[in-house]
């Protein structure tokens, strides 16, 4: 038996430690709720291989529940990632990159673990998605090469030229001469050309273009594209047919670009004494060509920046790509219909202005 006293202390220890164990949980459950809220996955084990911690983003990412407690290999079982972690109960710092699969998409992730002095923990460890990351890399790399590229043709005609006329000036004849200053004012021209789309490009994918979006009339802005076109289509013996009316809500000076762009390659791509259909429809407009048409594996790519199927055929590889976001970003929608040897359509669809509701009066006239 024990005397009142003894059971009082009892008693208050036993509050004091339901108390400890109380303020452990509210400190465990806020820190449970700190790692469910940062961005990236984290997975924490023992020395035993069990994980001990495993934050919402890590489920999210790798998918399953409830993995406190399990073996690791029962969690994950990418090669890569339990040699990291065997490295980091080593006393390593471990960085590995691997790819897992969520529905049809692969993620690139990035693991990063530590090994960590604790009597509960012994390897920490973050798995970063760098999938974009990647992603951006690839396009950075891709656009180096294709840039250096296309560069190096004007560059090549241009040194050319200029290494004639500084070594050969004085037995050039003046039309020899003429020549080459014609050449070195082109591939400047193609030089200018190519920073000036690469400029406009940039300019459209940050954002950083002003949209005077209102209705417009179609009609009006691809009869003056094709007056423009006139010297071009006399050169290339080209036949305009404009058919139709409709309207849309565009910025009519940036639609008139992406037409323009249209039109300069399908009298490019169509070859020679051929006809380019445009047909207006609503908010829908079809420029067709009579060319060799596109394979289908090239009419994703054609909208890529620097692609082009015809190398021979002059041009920065830009057009396409600056037409395709200047309609994105008005909130429309472009395709190309082809059949190889048949031509090329390429359709582009634009929000419609809302049609006025008549007033009931004039709805019974």
């Amino acid at each position: 038996m024990f005397s009142p006293r003894k059971l009082y202390e009892l008693e208050r220890e036993r509050n004091a430690l339901a108390s400890r164990f109380a303020d452990l949980q509210r400190q465990r459950a806020a820190e449970l709720q700190l790692l469910d809220g940062l961005g990236e996955a984290l997975l924490a084990i023992d020395a035993d291989r069990r994980v001990v911690i495993a934050n919402r983003r890590f489920i999210d990412l790798f998918g399953g529940m409830d993995h406190v407690g399990k073996r690791l290999t029962e969690v994950l079982r990418v090669a890569d990632v339990l040699e990291s972690f065997d490295r980091a109960l080593g006393g390593e710092e471990v960085t590995c990159r691997f790819g897992v699969r969520s529905g049809v998409v692969e993620r690139r992730i990035e693991m990063r673990a530590q090994p960590i002095a604790s009597t509960t923990i012994a390897v920490v460890a973050l798995f970063i998605d760098v999938s974009k990351i990647e992603l951006l890399e690839q396009i950075r790399r891709n656009f180096i090469s294709d840039f250096s590229h296309e560069v190096r043709t004007p560059l090549a005609g241009l040194r050319s030229a200029v290494e004639t006329l500084e070594h050969n000036s004085d037995r050039l004849s003046p039309e020899d001469d003429k020549q080459l200053r014609r050449i070195m004012a082109r591939q400047l021209r193609r030089l200018e050309r190519l920073v000036d789309d690469l400029s406009e490009l940039s300019r459209i994918e940050s954002g950083d273009l002003t949209l005077d979006i209102r209705p417009v009339e179609l009609r009006p802005i691809l009869d003056d594209l094709v007056e423009d076109f006139a010297e071009q289509s006399v050169q290339h013996r080209v036949r305009f047919e404009v058919r139709g009316e409709g309207s849309a809500i565009a910025d009519s000076n940036r639609l008139q670009q992406a037409f323009s762009n249209l039109i300069d390659n399908a009298i490019k791509y169509g070859g020679d004494d051929h006809r380019i259909t445009i047909d207006i429809r609503d908010g829908e407009v079809r420029v067709s060509d009579e060319g060799e048409g596109i394979a289908p594996p090239e009419r994703e790519k054609i909208f890529h920046r620097f692609y082009r199927i015809d190398k021979t055929i002059p041009g920065s590889g830009l057009g396409l790509a600056i037409t395709k976001h200047l309609v994105l970003q008005q909130r429309g929608t472009i395709d190309v219909e082809s059949k190889p040897g048949h031509g090329a359509t390429f359709i582009v669809r634009l929000p419609r202005p809302a049609a006025t509701p008549q007033r009931p009066s004039e709805a019974s006239r």
